[in-house]
């Protein structure tokens, strides 16, 4: 039984996608040229493969990238004209026996259920907003004002906007139903808004988990509380002002007590929800107390990235922490063929 040693050969996976501009095409190209040339300059051979309409067709299919000899790099977050596509990505890669970095197809589909993932903070003692789901706009028991509105299949902000955050019964009700219609759901997620300091707290590992500089999400420019939303426009509208005004501070600035909270709080519902190599989890403070919002295994990881900004504080080049992401997933590569 011959003993292998780890791969130096990464396959950095990337997808296209139909709702693309030429402008968007010039990023992605720049940021997989960063990603590349990190790996590289921390010792990888690498090579990228565009996937656009199926994994096991397309790099099932190649020869030359053996299972045996190549870990992905997973950066195939759907496919060109199906979102929301990347539990099947990784269920593809599993089945054709690759190691790839990023969490498993379980993970990925348990995150698309928001009430699910609710569940499985609180069974880990994490504390969350209150929260509930409806099936429709009977509404009337709801009693906590303002409450954010959500699809509870969502990520990246998607069907988050001003109008997410409610302040009257007349208001959820629309806002729920609207939810129920848009995104075509059997459940909308209706949770108290948190008017507090937000922060993202960055994390990579598995057994050893490291909790990297949290950014906060510096919202003083804005006075109106609906604004207060790190939307979707926030995140990606750059013809508007909120992409601009939305402010990142990086180390957020916080005492020590709170931040060893929020760091517990982070670690407790990156395990209790299976995350693996990296992910991000969202929080909110209340009265001191940190308040989970949302987790992210699938985080971004390009070079604006929480991820990336958090590195850079700790000294870590781009490349560094792509190689340290590579290294949590060699974790799994076997030690040993027949």
């Amino acid at each position: 039984m011959p003993i292998r040693s780890e791969p130096a050969k990464v396959l950095i996976l990337s997808n296209d996608d139909n709702t693309w501009t030429p402008a968007d095409y010039e990023e992605i190209d720049l940021e997989l040229a960063r990603m590349m040339n990190g790996l590289i300059e921390n010792g990888y051979q690498v090579e990228v493969l565009t996937i656009r309409h199926s994994v096991v067709n397309e790099l099932g299919g190649h020869p030359y990238y053996s299972p045996d000899e190549w870990l992905i790099f997973n950066w195939c977050e759907q496919y060109y004209d199906r979102p929301w596509t990347d539990t099947e990505i990784t269920t593809e890669l599993e089945s054709l026996g690759y190691v790839f970095t990023g969490a498993g197809p379980q993970t990925m589909r348990t995150s698309m259920d928001k009430d699910l993932v609710r569940q499985l903070l609180s069974e880990a003692g994490v504390s969350l907003p209150e929260g509930r789901v409806y099936r429709d706009d009977h509404v009337e028991d709801w009693a906590i004002f303002p409450a954010m509105v959500k699809p509870s299949n969502q990520h990246s902000s998607q069907g988050i906007s001003r109008a997410s955050l409610v302040e009257s019964p007349g208001e959820l009700r629309r806002q729920v139903q609207w939810v129920l219609d848009e995104f075509k759901l059997a459940v909308a997620l209706v949770e108290e808004f948190i008017d507090g300091r937000e922060v993202h707290v960055p994390l990579v590992g598995n057994r050893s988990i490291e909790v990297l500089p949290p950014v906060e999400i510096d919202y003083t420019l804005f006075n109106d509380m609906r604004d207060r939303i790190y939307t979707n426009e926030a995140k990606f509208d750059k013809l508007n002002a909120p992409y601009y005004l939305t402010k990142f501070l990086c180390p957020a600035p916080l005492e020590a007590g709170t931040q060893s909270r929020l760091e517990e709080a982070a670690r407790s519902a990156y395990r209790a929800t299976g995350c693996r190599d990296y992910g991000r989890i969202d929080l909110r403070m209340k009265d001191g107390q940190p308040i989970v919002l949302d987790v992210n295994p699938n985080a971004d990881l390009s070079f604006e990235s929480d991820h990336a900004i958090a590195a850079k504080m700790l000294g870590l080049t781009y490349g560094q922490l792509a190689a340290r992401i590579v290294e949590c997933a060699l974790e799994r590569w076997p030690r040993s063929r027949t």
